[in-house]
Formats: C-alpha cells, structure tokens, sequence
C-alpha cells in the first residue's frame, strides 16, 4: 500500500515538472516573439527617422542653392549696373571734349573771318612750340621752347585757352613752370596766340 502511494506521488511530481519546462518554453517563445516585433518596430522607426532627416537636408540644400544663385544674380546686377553709370560718364566726356572742339573751331574760325583785331590775317601760318612758362606779365607768357629761346607770347579775347584733354582754362591757371603749347601767328613783330594747351602742372624752375 506504501509502495503505491510512494509510486503515485512520484508521477505526479513527474507531471508537475513537464508542466513547467512546457511552460517556460512557451514564455520563451513568446519573449522571442516580442523582442522580433519590437525590433521590427525599432527599424521600421529609425528608417522613417533616417527619411525624415534626408528630406530635411534636402530641404536645407535647396535653400541654400536657392540664396546663392540669388546672391550671385545680385552681384551682377550690381556689376552691370556699374558699369552702365561707367559708360555714361564716359558718354559725358567724350560730349564735353566734342564741345570744347567745337567752341575751338568756332573761335578759330572768326580769327580766320576778322582777319584782324589783335590777330594775324586769314592768310597768315600759324607755328607751334612747347615749351615751360617763364614768367607771365598780364596777357603775355615768356616761354622757354626746347631751343632754349625765350619767346613772349600774346594771347587776347581770341586766345583758346585749354588743358591737355581740350577743357577750357583760364589764364590764372597758367603759372610759371607749367609745360604748355602754344600756336601763334606773327602779328607785325607781336607772336599773337591762337591757342595755348596747358600740359603738364607747374614745375619746378631751375634755379
């Protein structure tokens, strides 16, 4: 009787143990389960975070290309923009030298029409010279040619008076020193200036 009771107790302890190895191989399988969906779940987040990122530096790159060709168009605004001011002053120059020609000729060509009136005759040669101011003594320069010749030369009311781009000077602007040009005809034993150009800027005289 005691060995049956003993041997009862024996398969139901036996029972009880495959019970529980049952049990944790199904809590094992199912710990497996969860960790594969949450892994699936972590990748499938990290993908749609690596996607999000991606547009967002997409996004970044399009608006930094964006402001650059927009600065770049600027720039060359800017640079045409220049360079057009540029050209017109330039225009302005070229009208201002063609004016002054134009009050040179016209001056010239009463000289040439009055035939008189301080001037030499329409028929008269006019003759050239460079050379420095040595003095000058109310309409009269003393000039220095490259002959070492000091020749006194007369200008009046007829007299061009201009620098070395053709803009119009005054007499007062002529000093001692300054390189000039003058064309002058002989007027009796008077050299009477057509026009004087001014140069160069006043320089030193040897002492």
């Amino acid at each position: 009787m005691i060995a049956v009771t003993t041997v009862a107790g024996l398969t139901m302890v036996a029972g009880c143990k495959k019970d529980d190895v049952q049990e944790q191989r199904q809590d094992v399988a199912e710990a497996r389960q969860e960790a594969a969906q949450e892994t699936a779940e972590a990748r499938q987040a990290e993908g749609e975070e690596l996607a999000a990122a991606q547009q967002d530096a997409n996004e970044d790159i399009g608006s930094a290309q964006q402001a650059a060709n927009e600065d770049v168009a600027e720039a060359r605004q800017d640079a045409n923009d220049k360079i057009a001011s540029a050209n017109e002053d330039v225009r302005d120059e070229e009208q201002d030298l063609a004016e002054a020609q134009a009050n040179r000729n016209e001056n010239l060509n009463e000289d040439l029409a009055q035939g008189g009136s301080g001037m030499a005759g329409a028929t008269a040669a006019a003759t050239t010279i460079n050379g420095r101011v040595l003095s000058k003594s109310g309409d009269t320069l003393t000039v220095v040619d490259s002959n070492n010749r000091e020749l006194k030369i007369k200008t009046n009311d007829k007299t061009a008076l201009m620098d070395n781009g053709s803009r119009a000077v005054k007499m007062d602007d002529i000093k001692e020193g300054s390189q000039v040009r003058a064309s002058y005809v002989m007027d009796g034993k008077d050299m009477v200036a057509r026009d004087v150009t001014l140069v160069a800027a006043t320089k030193k005289l040897d002492q």
